[in-house]
């Protein structure tokens, strides 16, 4: 009687982990596509850590239903530092396509310049002969 008691018991406590480890398995999962995201952004990359926050936000407002509000806490804690980073690597992102946006302008606007004094030069030279 003992030995069953204990088999089950067992038996409920790896389901009640296996439960607790797939949410953690996913705040692993975006930690590690975030870090890919921050090294080399990209379109791709960014879907995926939105996959997998909005998957951790699933997970734990399963396990909140469930009444299992410390697992629940911590993860929702994990959760928001994640998309904090996320955030921050969105806007890094986006100041980094600005930057590269206006260097690419201030050398288009060089490029005419210079192409405009040539063709002065070009035309000048003309008039003169």
């Amino acid at each position: 009687m003992k030995t069953r008691f204990s088999l089950v018991f067992c038996a409920l406590a790896a389901l009640f982990l296996v439960g607790c480890d797939s949410a953690q398995r996913t705040v692993e999962t975006a930690r590690r596509q975030l870090t890919e995201f921050q090294a080399a952004p990209d379109a791709a990359k960014q879907a995926a850590v939105e996959q997998s926050l909005a998957k951790l936000d699933r997970q734990i407002d399963d396990l909140q239903k469930k009444g299992e509000t410390t697992e629940a806490d911590i993860l929702r804690h994990q959760a928001s530092s994640l998309k904090g980073d996320f955030q921050a690597a969105r806007l890094a992102k986006t100041l980094r396509d600005a930057k590269n946006a206006i260097q690419g302008f201030g050398e288009a606007i060089k490029d005419a310049g210079k192409s405009f004094n040539d063709t002065l030069r070009n035309s000048s030279k003309d008039t003169n002969n």
